[in-house]
């Protein structure tokens, strides 16, 4: 079997593995706006395993498009869930912002190739901001000495964590064939999924229910 199709498997495993450890651990934060990453990991798990390596070959649907909708429907998802767990006025405000330009653009690029490529960039840029948001707002809170049992915060680390990692490969895309160079590509993105989903695995594990509250 080529390494890149156990990779493909590999990253499937951590989604279904992580979607899991959400439904599992689902009391603890079910109070909290966390508790749509349940139903967003899941998603996850449909669209790249299930719509990407079965239903869309089945039906004859470029994967190309599949992974255009469901990039730019997470990216809609985390800046809408910023909006929700962001407190101060004006990073809400912000955040609101960031979600409509996100939305237009990925509209706007249904029908442009070349703003296809930059979606991913754009949306990554701007959980990035929400992310900062959201971490300097836990290091001003109660919740600074019990940081690690709060959700949300595992949630921006392993979006930070991810997305800056990300952002190399996909950049120089443009300067290199990417399927000349399928092995070494996929073997990062593994590696980049697995600090993703062990973030999201240990936030579910440790998180208790009286520090997830909104």
């Amino acid at each position: 079997m080529h390494i890149t199709v156990i990779i493909s498997y590999a990253i499937s495993s951590l989604e279904l593995i992580a979607a899991f450890f959400a439904l599992i651990h689902y009391k603890k934060y079910t109070q909290s706006t966390e508790r749509y990453f349940l139903h967003f990991l899941w998603f996850t798990f449909f669209m790249d395993t299930i719509m990407g390596s079965y239903i869309g070959p089945y039906l004859n649907i470029n994967n190309t498009w599949i992974y255009f909708i469901y990039t730019g429907l997470s990216f809609t998802f985390y800046c809408w869930w910023y909006y929700q767990v962001l407190l101060k006025r004006i990073h809400k405000k912000i955040s609101a912002y960031l979600l409509i330009i996100y939305i237009l653009t990925f509209v706007i690029s249904i029908n442009n190739n070349q703003l296809q490529k930059y979606l991913f960039i754009i949306g990554a840029f701007f959980v990035l901001i929400l992310t900062g948001f959201h971490l300097h707002q836990l290091s001003n809170s109660d919740y600074t000495l019990k940081i690690k049992h709060k959700l949300s915060f595992w949630i921006s680390t392993a979006l930070v964590l991810f997305n800056i990692g990300m952002f190399p490969l996909v950049l120089l895309s443009d300067y290199f064939d990417v399927r000349m160079n399928n092995t070494v590509f996929n073997i990062v993105l593994f590696f980049l999924n697995l600090i993703l989903y062990t973030c999201f695995i240990i936030g579910f594990i440790w998180t208790k229910k009286k520090y997830n509250h909104y």
